[in-house]
Parts: C-alpha cells; structure tokens; sequence
C-alpha cells in the first residue's frame, strides 16, 4: 500500500472516529420518574406535581418540551417548554401543573418529555403517570419524626438539634416525639417498639414516618420527601384535662379510596415540653458538632462532655395503641367524604411523675398504615405475625391539651358577681362542676352553661 493511500485511510478512520464521538456526546437522552399521588379540589386551577427528571445523556439538559394526556378527558395538551436557568447534569425536579378531573375520584394524566434541548427525546421510556385524585377536600399532610434517645448517649444532640429545628422551621408540617431509653426521662410510652422493632438499634434512633432512618445532620432531606407524600387520611385530634384525666378525641376523614392489602388505626401519644432539671446531664461528643450551622447545635459545640440546664420538649410521657393503633379507632369500610371519630383517655394523669407542668403537655394522634403479606388485618396481630407487619405513620396531627375547667375559673372571676350554685341540665344542684356541660347559677340571679 502506498503512502499516500494509507494517509487517506488514516484521514478516513480519524473522521469516522470523530463522528462516533460526536453522536455520544450529542445525544438527548432524559427519562422522567414517577410522581405518585397528587390531589386537587374541583374549584383549584391546577395543582403541582412533582416530576423527577434524570438525564442519561452526556450534555448537560438546558430544555425540555413535554406534553400532557388526560385519560379523563381523553385529549393531549399542546407542547410546553421548561427553561432551565442552571443546566442539569444528574437529575432534576420540576414541577408540572395538573388541572382538576371532570369528576370526583382518581384519573391519571400521563408526561411526556417529547423533546431535549430542541432535539427528540432518546431516552426509552419518555413517559410516566401521574395519579391523580379530585377531592372535596385534600388531606393536610404532617410529618412524624420518632426520635429514640438518652442522656447516656454522646451522639444524640444530633436527634435533639434535629428535631427542634424541623419544629422551629416547619411549625405546622412536622410533628416530633422524643422517646428517652434507660434514663431519667425514660417512660413506659413505647415499651411494645423498644423491646421489639428497635430492639438492639443503635442510639440516636431517629425515624420518618417509622419508613426510613435519619442519617443527616438536619433530617431536611427525609423530612421534605415525606412531606411531598399524598395522605389518604386528613386527621384533627382535640384533648382536654378534667383535673383527672385526659379526654382526646380524633376525627379523621377519608379523602382517597385505599388500596387493598392495607389497614389502618390510630395511636395515640401524649407528650411534654419544658421539662428541665439541674441533675440532668446530657453526654456529648466533643468536637462532633462543630461544623454544623444550625443554630440548635450551638450549646453543645465547646469542650463540655456533659451538658446541663437544657430544657427538653416533645417527650414521650403516656401512649395508646403506639405500634399498631387502638383497635376500632378507626373501621371499614374507609369511605371517602364521611367522617369518623373516636375518644380515647389518659387516665389519671398526677401518676406520671415526669409531668412538670399541665399547661405543656400536647397530645399527637399518628394514623398507623399497616400491611402484611397482602393481606387485610382486621385486629391487632398476634406477637407470632408481627415480625411479617410493615407499619409506618399515613398521617398525623397534635394539639395542646386544654383545661376543662378554664371556662369555669374565668366566670367565677369575674367581678364581684359570685356563683351561688351549680346545677345539672334537668335541675338537679350539684357540689361541683361535672363533667360535660354544667349550669352555672350567679348571686345576681343570671346563669350560664360551661362545659368541663
């Protein structure tokens, strides 16, 4: 072969390379993953649902065009764009407006990322379902975060800075409870998860929704995935302390049909804020938290070993049901729009020693999601099936617990308008307020109900 012959071949062979090169790092590649649940009212516009896009290409995607499919309407929207100000190498959340169905209950909508950077999407699968449900009313959706701890352990100011945190900056999403294990703070509230679930885990222990562990500093990430979770259930709860006991009850209300294989209930659990005692010490690891920037890390940066004076909230004090929930707190069938209520009582609440002061105790309802093997669970399961349950937390809400007999003191107060006596509603005088509601008869001869 000549030379110049084989200097072509080799011009041939440089471009043929130069081109295969060119296709890989021009190719447009980007799949679109599934957004779950998304609810919406008939009177919204739309609602957002969250698209997580991964790019499997070699650029860098600045553009993508999509198009969206109502199986409800059965039409497909016109191309829309999104810009993306910073270009995305790995992945990418956007956020895709869902108009309301034409009727109540669920149709999916179906995305498509038609094109990439002006060029026709490569990827294999472009498309994903979004299920949409159109509701009276959507579930409000809280977070749970079960934080197991003690003041023997040096790395658990990371739960504690955790969970004040997410509380200081997510005030109504984030619910905490703080579980103390082998010390002074430590109550029988979830004896049946310790010796059980958490058996022989590592402290701090701290869950999402008992569906994943916080491994982070700040538990944002964990916190921020639960939240974007549709909720089946939207869930109130009301306490009120009769100067015995402490009466809750929780309403909750179906806003989505359930899938099979699932069972749910409600736990209840009552917690206090403020405690504080001068023997507490709380054991830290010197030099850990150094680094970290929120500020709830600060009191334990420094060379303390052991910290005191810290005030500690959201302790676990009393609970009901706290692994599988109250059975029949919550029955079948789950239909969507009716509500169901159910009372539940912490009894004689001066037992528990812990309680430092009446006005600072909170009471969380958690609606406990319960699946095993695909089949319905219709009681509370034997020690022998529970091994085979997988729980975690759909849905919660809390509240202060109120004093029944606020309403009562106030009246008595006021001016020199003294009671003079007090009477049930069918006129029989009593020696004290009872429980329920209570006439309340004045030395002016004017009454008022109250209710205790």
């Amino acid at each position: 072969m000549n030379k110049s012959l084989r200097n072509i071949l080799s011009l041939l062979l440089v471009l043929l390379t130069g081109a295969s090169l060119n296709a890989v790092a021009d190719s447009y590649n980007v799949a679109p993953m599934t957004a779950g649940k998304v609810t919406v009212s008939p009177n919204d516009e739309f609602v957002n649902a969250p698209i997580n896009l991964i790019n499997y290409g070699t650029n860098p995607v600045k553009q993508i065009t999509y198009t969206l499919y109502d199986f409800d309407t059965q039409e497909s929207s016109e191309p829309q764009t999104i810009d993306f100000e910073t270009p995305f190498d790995n992945t990418q959340q956007v956020m895709i407006p869902i108009k309301p169905g034409k009727s109540l209950g669920k149709s999916d909508v179906i995305f498509n990322v038609t094109e990439v950077d002006g060029h026709p999407n490569e990827t294999s699968v472009s498309f994903t379902y979004i299920e949409r449900w159109t509701v009276l009313q959507a579930a409000k959706k809280r977070v749970v975060f079960e934080d197991v701890t003690g003041l023997w352990c040096q790395y658990c100011p990371r739960g504690i800075a955790i969970m004040e945190s997410l509380e200081r900056l997510y005030p109504d999403d984030f619910i905490g409870i703080s579980i103390h294990d082998g010390d002074a703070l430590a109550t029988n509230a979830y004896n049946s998860m310790l010796s059980s679930t958490w058996k022989n885990t590592n402290r701090p222990l701290i869950m999402c929704a008992r569906d994943e562990k916080v491994n982070t500093f700040d538990g944002e990430s964990n916190f921020k995935y639960e939240l974007d979770k549709t909720a089946s259930f939207d869930i109130s709860v009301k306490a009120t302390y009769d100067g015995k006991d402490i009466n809750v009850t929780s309403s909750v209300l179906p806003c989505l049909d359930t899938d099979e294989g699932t069972e749910y209930s409600v736990a209840y659990v009552l917690t206090a804020d403020g405690l504080k005692n001068e023997k507490w010490g709380q054991a830290n690891r010197v030099g850990e938290w150094n680094d970290q920037v929120l500020p709830e890390y600060d009191r334990f940066k420094g060379n303390e070993s052991t910290i005191y004076g810290l005030e500690f909230n959201q302790v676990a004090i009393d609970s009901k049901g706290v692994q599988y929930g109250v059975e029949g707190s919550l029955t079948r069938p789950y239909t969507v729009g009716t509500m169901q209520t159910y009372t539940v009582t912490f009894e004689n609440i001066s037992q528990h020693k812990l309680i430092q002061d009446k006005s600072k105790l909170n009471v969380c309802a958690l609606i406990i999601k319960k699946v095993t093997n695909g089949c319905l669970l219709y009681t509370s399961p034997s020690p022998r099936d529970s091994d085979q349950i997988k729980t975690t937390i759909e849905n919660a809400a809390k509240c202060r617990v109120e004093s029944g007999e606020t309403d009562i003191k106030q009246i008595d107060n006021e001016g020199a308008n003294v009671v003079t006596g007090y009477y049930s509603l069918d006129g029989q005088r009593l020696n004290a307020p009872a429980k329920g509601i209570t006439i309340v008869r004045y030395a002016d001869g004017t009454t008022r109900k109250v209710r205790k």
